[in-house]
């Protein structure tokens, strides 16, 4: 019996092994969290973008940067340059640069998730492990600026609900692989998607990437002012890991719907959800890439 055990869970936690998806917000989630980081420290730490930007010039992916910075200059090119910083990490996939499983830590939210308590992916070690290069002034600034940006990458992949928390069950024995293969559809005229990609881009704006995580900063940086996310007490691994944790609350509470939630295999059998669902999933992630774009900046404002 225990030899069975052992074997069954071996297989069981191979499964949830396998990779998961590397993205979480859209480009616009991602760009949208840069504006509000640069915002916030252009208000209340301007040196710390003096330093970011000082450190930025010696990027070894410099020439994707200036060709994307092009025909900007001022505090347009600077703001636009944290926002491009946010989103580098989904740019270089397949590249030197690329880290596929720094964009995600999934752990099961299931009820019985606790009989197989192991992470899948690496984001939690490559959080620290980057803002302490980040933080090195004894550090080449060609390191630091890599790190930089991958934590503000990090930062934002983790405010998604779906980077922190998977679900297994009957329909999906081996996990759904963080939403990547449950299909739904977000409203009767839409296309079946999987609830990871709905997830992804539910906050997106009309217009291109750049015109809409403009807009989405702009009206989420109203809707959730900088006084609506306390700063953290303690130290940045212990509130890296509190705002995992609440993403993984979010996942098995909204994104699975406490386990009522009732995906398809294929997009073929693809449910619809609720508008109540949608609604709710909207506000919440709003909410959430807000938090992450502050949240950075209380991260950054002591880096140079």
């Amino acid at each position: 019996m225990k030899t069975w055990r052992a074997t069954t869970l071996a297989v069981l936690c191979l499964a949830l092994a396998a990779p998961a998806p590397a993205l979480a917000w859209n480009d616009q989630g991602h760009m949208a969290t840069g504006y509000i980081a640069y915002d916030t420290l252009k208000a209340e730490h301007p040196q710390a973008v003096t330093d970011i930007l000082a450190i930025m010039r010696d990027h070894p992916d410099r020439a994707r940067f200036d060709q994307q910075l092009a025909g900007l200059s001022g505090p347009a090119r600077e703001r636009r340059l944290f926002a491009l910083m946010a989103r580098w990490p989904d740019d270089i996939r397949n590249g030197p640069f690329d880290r596929p499983d720094w964009h995600y830590a999934l752990k099961l939210v299931t009820p019985w998730g606790w009989a197989l308590p192991i992470t899948v992916g690496k984001a939690d070690q490559a959080f620290g492990s980057n803002l302490a290069l980040a933080r090195d002034r004894g550090a080449p600034n060609a390191q630091r600026a890599v790190a930089l940006c991958w934590v503000m990458h990090i930062v934002g992949d983790m405010h998604q609900p779906l980077h922190g928390g998977h679900w297994l069950s009957m329909t999906f024995p081996k996990s759904d692989r963080a939403g990547s293969i449950a299909w739904v559809r977000k409203s009767p005229e839409a296309p079946p998607n999987t609830l990871h990609d709905t997830w992804d881009g539910i906050v997106d704006r009309p217009g291109s990437r750049e015109v809409g995580s403009e807009a989405l900063a702009r009206e989420i940086a109203a809707m959730h002012p900088r006084s609506t996310v306390p700063r953290d007490n303690h130290d940045s691994q212990m509130a890296y890991l509190g705002w995992v944790t609440q993403s993984r609350v979010l996942a098995r509470s909204l994104a699975y719907d406490g386990g009522r939630l009732l995906a398809g295999r294929s997009p073929d059998d693809a449910p619809l959800l609720s508008e109540s669902y949608v609604v709710r999933a909207r506000s919440v992630s709003e909410a959430r890439v807000a938090s992450a774009g502050y949240r950075l900046a209380d991260l950054f404002w002591a880096v140079g």
